[in-house]
């Protein structure tokens, strides 16, 4: 009896640490939400929307944004839908 319960407290000692890490960890997580993922997020940090250096909104309207290569392209590689004309300008608005 005694050799049967050493036996099995060093199995489960062995084991423990191995089953308690494969369910310890959380999934981690693919994608989390940010100003990049609409129009509407992004606009409530920039108003007006941001634009690389020397762009002009096609529409003629919009002279205000932001301008910075630097924001404009990191919202493009997060959302390529945040410009949907093109005109380098983001999430453009009067």
């Amino acid at each position: 009896m005694k050799k049967t319960l050493i036996a099995c407290l060093a199995a489960f000692a062995v084991s423990a640490p191995t089953v308690v890490l494969a369910f310890s960890s959380a999934p981690v997580q693919a994608h989390t939400t940010g100003i990049h993922d609409n129009c509407t997020n992004f606009n409530n940090k920039y108003p007006h929307g941001v634009g690389r250096r020397g762009a002009v909104d096609r529409g003629g309207n919009v002279t205000n944004f932001k301008r910075s290569n630097r924001i404009y392209n990191r919202a493009e590689r997060h959302n390529g839908d945040l410009d949907r004309d093109n005109d380098k300008i983001a999430c453009e608005k009067a």
